[in-house]
């Protein structure tokens, strides 16, 4: 099968417009749910009426205007033998669940929004748009105005409310995945086994009467689990091997161990190119205990300590012990016939008088010949100067 196209930015910003278009047509008030039921009761009475000029072509007795299901019976109905195909659409199907963030979204946003927009985009068949499926999504029945008004104004049961929203989309969804004759486009990061999509759909597809896992790709990128293993990522982002397994196998939490993703992902069937990668899996689960030998330990490197500006400085060196005043001897004048300038007078250093760490300052230096009291600078002889230099304090001589 040919690799998706993956959803461009014009696909995810007609996402978030048929969102908000979605999110608009919910009702606000009782007054607006009570105009949905109206609509709720008329979808009935014309299936009825339907079904009761069938019976008469089929010279069967029509059912009588008393025979009508009550109204959450009805909705039922409608999930058992409503048409779950979309006639101006392909032969690929979009399944989706929950929702995620996409690339360039500055939020999340439902899958069932981005499969319908690929529907308008790419012609996928999507379920919400289906006959059967965007009747009961028209009905808006989770909504609270919608359960007030049906329970308060007609008697509906908010336990019988909440059934018929359990059992409907697993039903029409089942009967919807049983119809895929083309691609599956799957629209979701992960796929946990409580959602129709893990506990229902996908099961039809890669049952016996399914188009198979071959047929299978997804539009939304899976999220590597940080607890596995790197060198699993392109084993477990593969559509053959994503649509069999579900978030719960490779949990961490709740004492889940590599044990229990090992059993489930051994017995995963992958495709022949699969076949070396899934085994170095299966052997990197098998000699594991816990997901915590798959941490990836830090490099541990120290960074240097750095000082604030101003702080104060610890001494880098002892001071040096008060040394005996060096006596500097006259320099000789040679019994040359021109007398020559004064020559720079040699003086010995004593090791230690460096006030530099691990400094060692040559044996002989020279300066000019002065009257004053030879001085140190802090780091070493200063430069000749026309004048002696003041005596810093505590450093003399």
């Amino acid at each position: 099968m040919t690799k998706v196209a993956p959803l461009t930015p014009e696909e995810i910003e007609l996402a978030q417009r048929l969102e908000a278009r979605h999110q608009a047509g919910e009702p606000r008030s009782h007054a607006d749910a009570r105009k949905i039921v109206a609509r709720m009761f008329a979808d009935r009475k014309a299936d009825h009426d339907r079904q009761a000029e069938l019976d008469r072509q089929a010279g069967r007795e029509p059912a009588g205007e008393n025979e009508l299901p009550d109204l959450m019976s009805y909705v039922l109905s409608v999930a058992d033998k409503g048409e779950v195909t979309n006639p101006t659409r392909g032969d690929d199907r979009a399944l989706w669940t929950w929702q995620s963030q996409p690339e360039g979204m500055d939020r999340e946003i439902k899958h069932r929004f981005l499969a319908q927009a690929c529907g308008e985009t790419r012609g996928y068949q999507v379920l919400e748009e289906t006959p059967a499926a965007g009747q009961m999504d028209g009905y808006y029945l989770g909504n609270r105005f919608m359960a007030d008004v049906l329970t308060t104004d007609y008697g509906v049961s908010a336990a019988d409310l909440q059934k018929t929203i359990a059992q409907f989309w697993p039903r029409v969804s089942e009967r919807y995945a049983e119809a895929a004759k083309g691609r599956v486009l799957v629209f979701a990061a992960e796929i946990g086994e409580g959602s129709v999509l893990g506990a229902s759909e996908l099961k039809q597809i890669l049952g016996p009467e399914g188009v198979g896992r071959e047929n299978v790709d997804f539009l939304v990128d899976f999220p590597h689990p940080p607890h596995l293993p790197a060198e699993m990522r392109d084993l477990l982002a593969d559509p053959a091997v994503r649509c069999q397994i579900r978030r719960e196998d490779y949990a961490k939490g709740d004492g889940r161990t590599p044990a229990d993703f090992l059993a489930k992902l051994a017995a995963v069937d992958v495709p022949e190119h699969l076949k070396e990668a899934h085994a170095a899996a299966v052997a990197t689960l098998s000699a594991a205990k816990s997901y915590d030998e798959f941490e990836v330990p830090s490099a541990g490197l120290t960074e240097p300590e750095l000082t604030e500006p101003g702080a104060e400085q610890p001494e880098l060196q002892e001071p040096a012990p008060a040394q005996p005043e060096l006596k500097v001897p006259e320099a000789e004048q040679s019994a040359a016939e021109a007398p020559t300038p004064p020559q720079p007078e040699p003086k010995t250093v004593v090791h230690g008088q460096s006030f530099v760490l691990g400094a060692d300052l040559p044996r002989t230096l020279t300066r000019p010949a002065r009257t004053g009291p030879a001085v140190t600078g802090m780091h070493g002889w200063g430069p000749p100067a026309a004048e002696a230099a003041p005596k810093s304090a505590g450093i003399e001589q």
